[in-house]
């Protein structure tokens, strides 16, 4: 099932999980997408409830490790896995809010809960970060592994998977496209030869000495040179910068749909400000 056809599929709505959720008043995010607490989503896919259930309580755990925005006690976990597995909750095909930002888990074929995760994740601009149980549940093959790891990573998001620890963000994602799409084009021998624990184990041995440029920059013979567009990042940066009493001249989101990337590239670039020779504003500067 293709993104758009789940209604609604970047709002996550409170269900039955309430032993993880959230109130209302928690889960609501910033409308102009500028929250400063990075959030987390955790996506689960696995065929049987029990197993569905020992990953859960698994990624969870990893979630509580990489966001401050809020953590879920082994208690919780455990409570939770044994409903899930019992079939006490019922298994919603969307993500729905928690502490930690948002969790889309079930045992369906057709993945609707993957997809609807992948889009959540995507569209919400606090969520920076998403755990997987393995790479394999991003999709039933290479070719729907491969679209739903360039969307996250072009999207800003990190992407964690719980199983090998690997990370894969913009300076790994690269490889680890092309991997996945060499598999998906070298045909059924070649993708039975070369497993999703094989694309795992590659993702994990990538050199990361040197990721994309930074935004503004490119890299010509190996050297961090500025782009054609740095005097216009440098700009919209600087009105974007948050003043002495937090106010911006220029939301994230707006500074991100003029430069045409995403809101969480402005956020990594607000925090280097200095590598454009800016500074935040109401900063004292005099010796």
């Amino acid at each position: 099932m293709k993104d758009a056809e789940l209604a609604d599929e970047n709002q996550m709505q409170l269900t039955d999980i309430d032993s993880l959720g959230n109130t209302d008043s928690e889960t609501d995010s910033d409308t102009d997408g500028d929250s400063e607490i990075d959030k987390c989503c955790v996506i689960v896919h696995q065929p049987t409830r029990k197993e569905l259930a020992r990953s859960v309580r698994s990624c969870l755990a990893h979630a509580n490790q990489i966001v401050s925005a809020g953590t879920i006690d082994s208690a919780t976990r455990a409570d939770a896995g044994h409903k899930i597995a019992s079939g006490k909750i019922d298994l919603p095909d969307r993500a729905v809010p928690i502490d930690v930002g948002g969790i889309a888990l079930g045992i369906d074929a057709e993945r609707r809960h993957v997809v609807n995760g992948v889009s959540v994740s995507e569209k919400t601009d606090d969520i920076r970060h998403v755990v997987v149980d393995s790479i394999g549940t991003l999709g039933k093959d290479h070719a729907e592994i491969r679209d739903r790891v360039e969307t996250l990573v072009n999207g800003g998001v990190t992407l964690h998977l719980n199983d090998t620890a690997v990370e894969i963000d913009s300076d790994s994602a690269d490889a680890v496209l092309g991997v996945l799409d060499s598999l998906d084009k070298g045909g059924v021998e070649l993708q039975r030869a070369a497993g999703i624990r094989d694309v795992r184990d590659w993702a994990d041995g990538i050199d990361r000495d040197r990721g994309r440029a930074p935004l503004g920059f490119e890299y010509v013979d190996g050297e961090l040179v500025t782009a054609a567009n740095y005097d216009e990042v440098r700009a919209v940066l600087s009105m974007a910068r948050a003043g002495p009493d937090g106010d911006r001249e220029l939301s994230k989101r707006k500074a991100a749909e003029r430069l045409d990337v995403a809101p969480r590239t402005i956020g990594r670039a607000l925090d280097n400000l200095d590598r454009y020779g800016l500074e935040e504003e109401g900063e004292d500067t005099e010796e």
